[in-house]
């Protein structure tokens, strides 16, 4: 047998390392990718080249929401403990996000009422948890850095949250270009909140905050 090589070594090691990113993470960029995509494709289909289903964009913006709800206790209004009336909350949502899907037509009036409150509502209550919890905004404004970089990225998703809210509801306000603009805004938004966290996760692990609050 020929002894291995250091960069055989490295590059087992590496194969085998473990990616070091959250599911919120995760979850965050399938929110941006799939608002970036929705408004990159609406341009073409406000020109009509291709085919639109309101309903299934709506429904499947719910079985993420739904994913989002089960797999963290994250609801559009702020973080809840992951109980059973949580995780019915979360399976009934992602149930009328997959009929808005495969049956579009039946559910049209329920599913855009329910996004649009979900987004306007929640950026509203998300963004007045942000600067009156004592645990946000007042905090993290008072450290240089990454902690200030996350406030103005959730500050970017809960505004865009709010005013794609009430383009759902009030979907004449505003015309499909600009909608497509504002869709692509909320994606990049998502990318700059998904970056912050994980930089953030990094900056300060979960782990050593608990050892610093349990020793004070």
């Amino acid at each position: 047998m020929t002894p291995e090589s250091p960069r055989n070594r490295r590059a087992d090691s590496t194969a085998g390392k473990e990616l070091d990113i959250s599911l919120e993470v995760v979850i965050l960029l399938v929110f941006g990718v799939f608002m970036l995509i929705f408004g990159l494709l609406l341009f073409r289909i406000h020109t009509g080249e291709l085919p639109y289903s309101p309903d299934s964009t709506y429904g499947l913006f719910l079985v993420i929401v739904a994913f989002q709800i089960i797999t963290m206790g994250k609801t559009p209004f702020g973080d809840l403990r992951r109980s059973w009336p949580i995780i019915i909350i979360g399976i009934s949502t992602a149930v009328i996000g997959m009929l808005a899907c495969f049956v579009p037509g039946p559910v049209s009036a329920l599913v855009r009422s329910l996004v649009g409150v979900l987004l306007f509502a929640g950026g509203i209550a998300l963004l007045l948890q942000l600067f009156f919890s004592a645990e946000k905004a007042r905090i993290w404004l008072k450290v240089p850095g990454i902690l200030r970089q996350l406030t103005l990225a959730c500050i970017l998703v809960y505004v865009m949250s709010i005013i794609l809210g009430m383009v759902t509801l009030l979907p004449g306000i505003t015309t499909d270009r600009e909608t497509a603009v504002l869709l692509i805004v909320y994606g990049i938004s998502f990318f700059y909140l998904s970056w912050c966290i994980q930089k953030v996760s990094r900056v300060y692990p979960p782990s050593e905050t608990k050892a610093q609050v349990g020793s004070q």
